[in-house]
């Protein structure tokens, strides 16, 4: 396993995404399990969705 930032997997597996994110989903700190080297578009774009989700929960009332 290993952690890294958003911005740097999206860098390794698919640069023209980069541009699309905001700062703190691209700051934002993953788990990868295996080799990054094996993650491909398809897995990036769940990770992508999963971060937006995250950083976009509805506040508590």
């Amino acid at each position: 396993m290993e952690t890294m930032k958003l911005s740097t997997l999206v860098l390794t597996v698919s640069p023209d995404l980069y541009d699309l994110l905001k700062e703190e989903e691209l700051n934002s700190h993953i788990v990868i399990r295996g080799d990054v080297s094996s993650i491909g578009p398809e897995d990036l774009n769940e990770i992508i969705a999963r971060t937006i989700e995250y950083h976009h929960s509805a506040p508590y009332h």
